[in-house]
């Protein structure tokens, strides 16, 4: 085997140990969501990335149209939190309005976005969300605005979100 065969072989199975590290701190009850999620995304070609952070690891699954970050695990004290970057959430209504009250709560509690409601912000920022939600129009900062606990009841409504993204 070439040289360069050998290391793009080692570098998947980097990936692979770094990804089973990461799925082995995921509670167990959502580590079958997590691989089905897994496998949904990079099937439509989404790229995933692992890094080391504090409290665990920070994955990530970038959009292959765009590059730009689809959503990442994030780990807390209070367990695995998911946020979700959802550009089209403007056209979600539908898939909003069955989110539990829960979920609704974390989304209204979440910061507003300071450039949305002429605010000033980091310059590097490129600005949240506005959608609307239960008839209620939002300006959400698009770091808060979906980020939410992984758990039995979320998975469902987070994969609705992830999938409708996909599809924009």
């Amino acid at each position: 085997m070439k040289f360069g065969c050998l290391q793009q072989e080692k570098e998947k199975y980097d990936m692979d140990e770094k990804f089973m590290t990461f799925l082995n701190d995921v509670p167990a009850d959502m580590q079958g969501f997590v691989l089905d999620l897994d496998k949904l995304l990079t099937e439509k070609g989404c790229k995933r990335v692992i890094k080391e952070a504090k409290r665990g690891f920070v994955t990530s699954y970038n959009s292959p149209s765009t590059g730009k970050v689809l959503l990442n695990y994030v780990f807390r004290k209070s367990g695995v939190k998911m946020r979700i970057y959802t550009a089209g959430i403007a056209r979600y209504e539908s898939i909003l309005a069955n989110f539990p009250d829960k979920m609704k709560k974390e989304i209204i509690k979440a910061c507003d976005c300071k450039k949305l409601i002429g605010d000033t912000c980091s310059p590097t920022c490129p600005g949240g969300y506005a959608f609307m939600m239960d008839g209620v129009e939002y300006k959400k900062c698009r770091s808060m605005a979906f980020f939410h606990e992984l758990n039995k009841e979320s998975s469902t409504y987070i994969q609705k979100l992830i999938e409708a993204e996909i599809a924009s």
